[in-house]
């Protein structure tokens, strides 16, 4: 995707490296209204202003590579397999860092992959939103909730690498003196995760006739 015309660039890390214990199924795979759950989240992404989405797989999930097969994405399987998130979102940020080269203006988003209503309308507000913040970091919150995507400058995946063993991505803002922007908005979506059968009923009774 081409990011000629606009000042910076804003790229989408999906960690999907999880084994979907809770719900007992790939539930990645699982199907909501017309497409899969990550179909969905790809769909989503999908736009202009997002110069490459990046996903960071198990090496032996071979269901996912196949089912993302001819998608405009970056599909990552290493050698050894992500213990946690921060580890998945450390590998594709040395990635983009390798093949894109990005500058201090430009940006990353981080998405779980069980997040499948997020559409194109929601991800468009929070860019606008994110244009316009002057911090390193945003996350959305749905009535004072933080949820998903959280925006990042790409000053803070330095900060990534230097997370302790024991820490997550959630250690930036507690240990690591960044303190984001709470950005409020309208949208429940960015709070809708699926890791439990009974989830996926409630979000298929909402999209089964989705079209």
């Amino acid at each position: 995707m081409s990011h000629l015309n606009t000042p910076s660039r804003l790229f989408a890390i999906i960690p999907a490296a999880g084994l979907s214990r809770r719900m007992g199924t790939h539930k990645l795979l699982l199907t909501l209204g017309q497409e899969t759950v990550i179909q969905r989240l790809v769909r989503g992404l999908s736009a202009p202003f997002i110069t490459q989405i990046v996903i960071v797989a198990r090496k032996d999930d071979a269901l996912l590579k196949e089912h993302l097969t001819g998608m405009n994405l970056q599909l990552i399987q290493p050698e050894t397999d992500p213990p946690d998130m921060k580890v998945s979102v450390q590998i594709a940020l040395a990635w983009i860092q390798a093949h894109y080269q990005p500058s201090a203006t430009d940006g990353w988003l981080l998405i779980p992959a069980d997040h499948p209503v997020l559409n194109g309308a929601v991800i468009d507000e929070l860019y606008q939103s994110w244009q316009n913040c002057q911090d390193s970091c945003m996350i959305p919150t749905f009535q004072g909730q933080k949820g998903h995507p959280a925006f990042f400058r790409w000053s803070v995946s330095h900060d990534v690498f230097r997370l302790k063993d024991e820490e997550g991505i959630n250690a930036l803002w507690k240990n690591h003196n960044i303190q984001p922007l709470l950005q409020e908005c309208p949208y429940p979506e960015i709070l809708i995760d699926l890791d439990t059968p009974e989830d996926y009923e409630s979000l298929k009774q909402r999209y089964s006739t989705e079209r």
